[in-house]
């Protein structure tokens, strides 16, 4: 396992420690095996200089940094099983400002639960006139003009298509839906190949074509592909309050993990994100 310096020379340089101002967090994906309170107090310092008020670490389930994460206090707010090329990862986190630390009303799992809603079985048939495809860089300029009319507010910059086009050459995948010549539905997997994990992410449809199940069409496709690739996991993050990405999630056979309590800045602001994973 590799060790994750958390002194503040080396925070943003390390690729398992993500900086994120505009979710106002930090994230740690791999814990050292020692920890001490001081090292803790140093990137907490570092969070707050940089407006961040939650630190986030994926913590691996069979090893012993479970118990120095209940140790230094740190909250549990989840797990991906199988995150950590094929072991499963507890999600803790470290809340610097109180407020931060208090759930939303209106998560949807314990309406969804309900409902009982059946696993898709085999590829669902994309309705008369749409067409699906993968996405290319020339695509990016639409791409964006969907995520910004569908997002006002989003965790990364996916309105820039710069910052689209560098997502596509850096193990991420998108697929698209057209109805004609319109662009109606994005969605994507990204890759964590040190992880051998993807994330089923950035799903937008415009609200004139949402019903249809466009995103139950695109998702098998992103799995396909994440199959041909090796990968053991996919996990993903949906709005706590939105029932329909959690639907999608419960159908195409995720096992809910928890929820992250105001961690992505999405829709109207800091919103709680619940938790789905899937062995492929």
């Amino acid at each position: 396992m590799s060790k994750v310096d958390l002194s503040v020379q080396t925070l943003l340089e390390n690729d398992d420690v993500h900086l994120e101002p505009v979710n106002k967090r930090i994230k740690v994906y791999q814990l050292p095996d020692r920890v001490t309170e001081e090292e803790m107090e140093e990137l907490s310092q570092t969070a707050l200089e940089n407006d961040c008020d939650k630190i986030i670490f994926y913590v691996r389930a069979n090893q012993k940094e479970t118990s120095i994460a209940e140790e230094l206090s740190f909250i549990y707010e989840g797990e991906i099983r199988g995150f950590f090329q094929g072991e499963d990862a507890l999600i803790y986190a470290r809340y610097l400002n109180p407020a931060r630390s208090r759930a939303g009303t209106g998560n949807v799992i314990p309406r969804l639960k309900e409902l009982n809603i059946a696993e898709q079985t085999g590829d669902k048939p994309l309705p008369e006139g749409y067409e699906i495809r993968w996405a290319d860089e020339q695509d990016a300029d639409e791409m964006a003009a969907l995520y910004q009319e569908v997002f006002p507010k989003y965790p990364t910059p996916i309105h820039d298509p710069g910052y689209i086009r560098q997502l596509m050459r850096e193990h991420v995948y998108f697929s698209l839906i057209h109805d004609g010549k319109q662009l109606v539905s994005s969605c994507s997997a990204d890759l964590f190949p040190e992880f051998n994990a993807a994330e089923f992410t950035d799903c937008a449809t415009l609200p004139s074509h949402r019903g249809k199940g466009l995103l139950s069409c695109q998702y098998p496709q992103l799995e396909g592909k994440m199959k041909q690739l090796g990968v053991q996991t996919m996990f993903s993050y949906t709005r706590a309050a939105s029932m329909g990405m959690n639907i999608i999630a419960k159908q195409q056979g995720f096992t809910f993990g928890g929820c992250m309590i105001q961690n992505s800045m999405i829709g109207s602001g800091l919103e709680d994100m619940n938790i789905w994973f899937k062995a492929l």
